[in-house]
């Protein structure tokens, strides 16, 4: 059975159901028959009982009652009669039974009414009596109508070949039309599967036609060309990727190549020789962190990142970075604070979170000017830990919004290229939250600066000191003064 195909399958079901369906009817048709033409019958046999029984009363002897009977009832059409005394012996008998048949019909029990049999006589057919007694008044009478049920018979058995000879052609009648409507059915599958085998990943711009979006099939053919939409965008992500991976590591390669060839073109003074290695040491660094972030896309893509199950005070980090990045602020004069770190932890890998803190915390000062300031904060709400970063910068506009996780996405290309930037920290750092089971989400307005919230489950912790911004700022001082001396 699943070596034939869906068609030849539903021909087979339609062709049995439709057999079957055509069988009971027979069935039923036959029963209902019979029991109709019986039921006719056994009136016609009780109403010529009732004139043989009328007969018998009206006369005071038997010689009487037999010769009334002998003219009306000896030839009566397909009825025969059969009349016995108390003594079971016959009275009267019709053309159409011997005296050996009478006495095997009267072999019954008495009834007071009428009684309805059927019985199969020597040297007749099946036959079917009626039977009633009367009290006459000549005596107790035993009397019986007779009919053959002959044509009854024959009248079922030939509804019965009809009904059996409808059925094999109702069976082909039905593989023919089933599979006809199977075919018509499941013509939209063989155009479904005829356009997706045409898409290749060059071709990845058609779509299935949806002739009828109501039926199954319609459904089927929607949810395949959202699977094909689905490919494009992601192959079109994949050429892009690929094409500003191109042009990311051209940039510093170029650089590289034309200041070693002007280092080795002509003689050059050690300062000369000096700056080019310094240019070339730069290059250098920008291409082994966009190699890093491209690493840590690639084995958050496969799923091979390190495992979270550390438990990592969190407000500790925050407080970490904000100290670390305390001189790059004073350089530009920024204010970078720590606003409120509530004492709190996740679970999850405390480096890969420094990570997407780090790449926050160093766009915000990117991005803010001199004399703007950049704010920290953690909160802890109930399961939920809080932290945002906040800063007075220039602001992304709302058009770029929804993109700005996309991979070497940059709002503003100039002043990207300027700081160094690549496009690849916001979305390292969506895939990292989203590894911890947490949410990043970004705020911004033209002109008064940008918000980023990172939410993650974790819990607040009940034994450390809350951090402000005022035991950032001694820890910084302190700290700054020390590499300062």
């Amino acid at each position: 059975m699943k070596r034939l195909s869906i068609r030849s399958r539903l021909s087979l079901f339609f062709a049995i159901a439709v057999a079957g369906i055509v069988l009971g009817f027979g069935i039923v048709l036959i029963l209902i028959t019979r029991q109709q033409l019986l039921a006719r019958t056994d009136a016609a046999l009780r109403e010529e009982l009732r004139e043989i029984l009328l007969e018998a009363e009206l006369h005071l002897s038997v010689t009487d009652f037999q010769k009334a009977a002998q003219t009306r009832f000896y030839h009566h059409d397909i009825y025969d009669f059969v009349v016995v005394d108390e003594r079971d012996s016959i009275v009267f008998v019709s053309a159409g039974l011997t005296r050996e048949q009478s006495v095997q019909l009267t072999q019954n029990d008495d009834a007071e009414s009428v009684v309805f049999a059927t019985n199969q006589l020597s040297g007749t057919s099946t036959i079917r009596s009626a039977q009633s007694t009367l009290n006459s008044r000549f005596g107790s009478l035993r009397v019986f109508s007779v009919t053959s049920l002959q044509p009854l018979l024959d009248e079922l058995q030939t509804l019965e070949m009809v009904a059996i000879g409808l059925v094999p052609v109702a069976l082909l009648i039905a593989v023919a039309v089933g599979y006809l409507l199977a075919g018509r059915a499941l013509a939209p599958v063989t155009a479904i599967c005829e356009t997706a085998n045409s898409i290749t990943i060059d071709s990845l711009h058609s779509r299935i036609e949806v002739p009828n979006p109501h039926d199954e099939l319609g459904t089927l053919a929607e949810t395949l060309n959202s699977l094909i939409a689905r490919l494009d965008r992601a192959v079109g992500e994949i050429k892009r990727f690929t094409a500003d991976a191109s042009h990311e590591l051209r940039t510093p390669l170029a650089a590289l190549k034309l200041e070693a060839e002007l280092a080795l073109r002509s003689d050059r003074t050690p300062q000369q020789y000096r700056a080019a290695l310094s240019v070339i040491a730069e290059e250098t660094n920008r291409l082994c962190r966009l190699a890093d972030q491209l690493l840590n896309l690639s084995r958050e893509d496969a799923g091979i990142a390190q495992p979270m199950e550390d438990r990592a005070p969190l407000h500790a980090v925050l407080s970490d970075l904000v100290q670390q990045l305390q001189p790059r602020a004073f350089e530009r004069a920024i204010t970078l604070t720590a606003d409120r770190l509530q004492p709190c932890e996740v679970v999850g890998n405390d480096i890969r979170l420094r990570q997407v803190f780090l790449n926050l915390l160093e766009n915000a000062l990117k991005f803010t000017q001199a004399n703007g300031s950049v704010r920290v904060r953690c909160e802890c709400h109930e399961d939920a830990v809080i932290c945002s970063v906040k800063d007075t910068g220039g602001g992304i506009a709302e058009e770029h919004l929804p993109f700005i996780f996309g991979r070497f996405y940059r709002a503003d290309l100039g002043r990207s290229c300027e700081s160094g930037g690549v496009g690849l920290g916001l979305s390292i750092a969506q895939r990292i939250v989203k590894a911890h089971g947490g949410t990043i989400d970004v705020c911004s307005e033209v002109g008064a600066g940008t918000t980023v919230v990172v939410t993650l489950p974790g819990r607040m912790l009940p034994y450390s000191m809350e951090i402000t911004a005022d035991t950032v700022a001694v820890s910084a001082d302190v700290k700054f003064s020390e590499m300062t001396a």
